[in-house]
């Protein structure tokens, strides 16, 4: 999914959750528009020179209409701004080690099933198994979200594709499963939004 036109997405999503907050209590105030002012051209550049790397075009164009955002699903309360976005093994180590350690126990899992076929032909596998393991993907994963319950937003800048998107991740700790990968962050935002309307709102059909 692309999004180049992020505002009446913006809107409609601002406007649902303030009537899906108050259908459950009046006296809750309008939170209003969940978003801030655009980012300005100086501090998108200044991101992109920290990252090495142009930004992929959703995600620009969204930091263009607005330098954060409010309530990006149900479980992440705040995206960072320009100023805020860092590497993750920076900004939360341990989530940085947690994901590393996912992606080894699914390769380890694959050498096992690689060995048991080995072994089933008459070969033996020699490996070590001793060296610290390292993920190229989440030492350069990107940390899009400040705020959340135990839930994180990430962009891979390794992973593009044709169109220029970065591989978008969302991981959510106590979900017993690893990280959700989309193929862009206009995907990972319409993926929350969905989210938020199969909770908070009775009978809504993605």
């Amino acid at each position: 999914m692309k999004i180049h036109d992020w505002k009446p997405f913006l809107r409609t999503w601002s406007a649902e959750r303030d009537a899906a907050r108050q259908a459950e209590d009046p006296s809750e105030p309008p939170l209003g528009r969940l978003g801030f002012d655009p980012a300005p051209p100086e501090r998108i550049a200044a991101l992109e020179a920290r990252l090495g790397a142009p930004l992929p075009p959703s995600y620009r164009s969204f930091l263009e209409v607005t330098d954060g955002w409010r309530w990006a699903g149900e479980f992440v309360e705040l995206l960072a701004s320009a100023a805020e976005v860092g590497l993750l093994r920076e900004m939360t180590p341990s989530v940085h080690q947690d994901l590393t350690l996912w992606e080894q126990e699914d390769l380890d899992e694959e050498e096992d099933e690689e060995e048991d076929e080995d072994e089933a032909e008459g070969e033996k596998a020699d490996g070590d198994g001793d060296e610290e393991y390292g993920s190229a993907r989440w030492n350069r994963a990107v940390q899009i979200s400040l705020w959340g319950d135990q839930t994180w937003l990430l962009l891979d800048p390794g992973d593009i594709g044709a169109d220029g998107e970065w591989a978008a991740y969302r991981y959510s700790a106590w979900s017993g499963c690893g990280p959700v990968r989309h193929d862009s962050f206009a995907d990972l935002m319409r993926a929350e939004y969905e989210g938020f309307r199969a909770l908070r709102i009775p009978g809504a059909a993605s």
